[in-house]
């Protein structure tokens, strides 16, 4: 926490336009609340720089199991709920991560991402954009995925999730 504040602070006071904490919570629920946490510092401090959260995956991994934000515990939360807890710490824009499943196709991937991108976008107040790429948000899992397959991914998280941006 006290390192994202630091940089994040440094960084707003050369001119930076924005900060993006991406891939919170991958170290599990103590991660995604140094997370929350510095964007509620920061906010007190530079209240409008813009601040994007993007989460590590489709819930919060339990390491410690009862962590808690705002009295709801971290562990096991999913975008639709850790869209809610990011709000409260005052982020600006929150990225839903769905990791796609190796064992099935493109479609049943992008099924699933839509599904938590669209529940995610049900529950916000704010913007969601989804994390899309080598495994991600129904994105397969290689090197130099087919265009066809990250255009579709995209056009239909846009079209049917509801996404604000990618």
């Amino acid at each position: 926490e006290k390192d994202l504040v630091f940089v994040g602070k440094k960084m707003a006071g050369i001119g930076c336009e924005g900060l993006n904490f991406d891939t919170c919570g991958s170290a599990g629920d103590a991660d995604f609340l140094a997370a929350l946490l510095a964007i509620e510092e920061l906010k007190k401090d530079v209240p409008h720089l813009p601040i994007i959260m993007g989460s590590s995956g489709e819930f919060v991994l339990g390491m410690h199991g009862a962590v808690k934000y705002d009295g709801k515990r971290l562990a096991g939360m999913y975008p639709h709920d850790q869209v809610k807890v990011a709000e409260t710490a005052g982020a600006d824009i929150f990225g839903v991560a769905v990791n796609s499943n190796t064992s099935q196709s493109t479609a049943w991937n992008l099924a699933r991402a839509v599904t938590f991108c669209k529940a995610a976008v049900d529950a916000a107040k704010i913007p969601v954009h989804a994390n899309v790429g080598m495994g991600v948000g129904g994105v397969p899992m290689m090197e130099q995925p087919p265009i066809d397959s990250v255009s579709r991914v995209s056009t239909a998280l846009a079209q049917l999730g509801k996404i604000d941006g990618l």
